[in-house]
């Protein structure tokens, strides 16, 4: 019975722990300006905020795919 509050309690430790990172964390941000997001077409966009959108990594550019190898059937 004491084993099964045991692993309670060391559970609500561990969460109250990583809680108050996040909390430290978001303090230390240091963003006065969240940003909000606004609906345009094809999607939403961030408008104000800290993220700069030169801060983000640029995806590389697809790989064009070669078509498959023409095939015949089989017994001709």
């Amino acid at each position: 019975m004491a084993r099964r509050w045991v692993s309670v309690v060391v559970t609500a430790g561990v969460a109250a722990v990583l809680a108050g990172a996040a909390v430290f964390t978001v303090e230390r941000a240091g963003c006065p300006d969240p940003g909000s997001y606004v609906l345009v077409p094809g999607g939403a966009q961030l408008i104000g905020g800290c993220l700069n959108s030169a801060d983000l990594p640029v995806a590389p550019p697809p790989v064009p795919q070669s078509p498959p190898p023409a095939t015949r059937p089989l017994g001709d």
